[in-house]
């Protein structure tokens, strides 16, 4: 697990899930990562305010964790239109 944390040291789309909050920690971004912890930084957000965190806690409180790899919007009717006209223009070039 220390290995997988200190690869991911600044990048986004984390997941954590903390086993002493019983939850998952959402978009962090890890800060460090030690022999035996780990600190990270996280936001939590209500209806009046954002909020940002600073948390370290040990590495054997971190149950799993989870990367977002890819984020692609649902397909709509522009959205296809727009990669059909993209199909067409890259066939058209590999005929040329």
């Amino acid at each position: 697990m220390e290995k997988k944390l200190k690869e991911l040291v600044g990048q986004g789309s984390v997941w954590l899930y903390v086993k002493s909050s019983n939850g998952w920690f959402k978009n962090v971004e890890i800060l460090e990562v030690s022999n035996t912890t780990i600190t990270f930084r996280y936001e939590s957000e209500s209806e009046v305010e954002r909020k940002l965190w600073e948390k370290t806690t040990r590495i054997d409180n971190i149950a799993e964790v989870e990367v977002r790899l890819l984020t692609v919007p649902k397909v709509d009717r522009k959205l296809d239109a727009i990669r059909g006209q993209l199909s067409r223009l890259l066939e058209q070039d590999d005929h040329q």
